[in-house]
């Protein structure tokens, strides 16, 4: 009788560890609900900190865009209508370039080297000649430019030098006559800096950059001379040094 209630006993007991089991599975088992699954998954993914400084901050690829004021004095121009000189045309007064340039940039340890293109377009009238004349000039071409702007914190001042090569258009007009050309390859190389603008309202900056990724503002200022082209029958296009002065943003 004993065995047999003990028996009993230890069935028992199995049954209640099996029915403990099968409620923990169920618990375990139970489907997800429609509400459940409807919830949306929200991934925010952070590129870079826009409040560090830009020597941390900074990425390996970006972008310049710029527009510029270049004073493109061809003192050895000379007139295809009736060989007068530049000087006798025009004086010292430069012809006012208007230029924009679009840049891509990569970065590394030492600066940043700017591959792009530019374009320039620029017109200058005058009639101390004893008449109505006119030439105007567009320029447009491709620069390569190596800038030290990693050698600070903050690109304060950011030294460089640039190669351009590019084509002129020349258009002289007169009341009688007119005569245009293009000409072949040419290059002027400059040296500049490059002023950053972002401490002056540092806050503003920082916000710019992280909405637009507007990485910084400079005032571009720059010296620059232009050879001969390649052709001997083209104008001469030989400056002394000129100088220029515009606005860089850098993405």
């Amino acid at each position: 009788m004993k065995l047999h209630l003990s028996l009993i006993s230890k069935a028992c007991f199995v049954l209640a560890v099996l029915a403990g089991s099968l409620s923990f599975a169920q618990e375990e088992a139970v489907p997800s609900t429609p509400q459940d699954e409807n919830v949306p998954l929200v991934e925010v993914e952070v590129v870079q900190d826009n409040l560090a400084p830009y020597k941390e901050r900074r990425e390996t690829h970006g972008m310049y865009f710029g527009v510029d004021y270049e004073g493109l004095d061809l003192k050895n121009y000379i007139s295809t209508l009736d060989n007068l000189s530049y000087g006798d045309l025009f004086g010292t007064d430069p012809i006012p370039l208007i230029r924009v340039s679009i840049d891509y940039k990569y970065n590394f340890a030492l600066g940043a080297l700017a591959l792009g293109l530019d374009y320039g377009m620029g017109k200058i009238e005058d009639n101390r000649s004893g008449s109505d004349r006119s030439l105007e000039v567009t320029k447009y071409g491709i620069g390569l430019k190596f800038v030290a702007d990693n050698f600070m914190a903050e690109p304060y001042v950011a030294p460089y030098l640039g190669l351009n090569i590019w084509q002129m258009g020349l258009s002289e007009s007169s009341p009688t006559d007119s005569f245009s050309a293009t000409t072949q390859m040419g290059f002027n190389y400059t040296i500049g800096f490059l002023l950053q603008l972002d401490w002056l309202d540092y806050q503003t900056a920082k916000q710019t950059t992280f909405n637009w990724g507007l990485e910084n503002t400079f005032i571009d200022v720059y010296a620059t001379q232009y050879a001969a082209t390649s052709a001997e029958d083209d104008p001469d296009t030989t400056t002394d040094f000129l100088y220029g002065a515009g606005l860089r943003l850098e993405f």
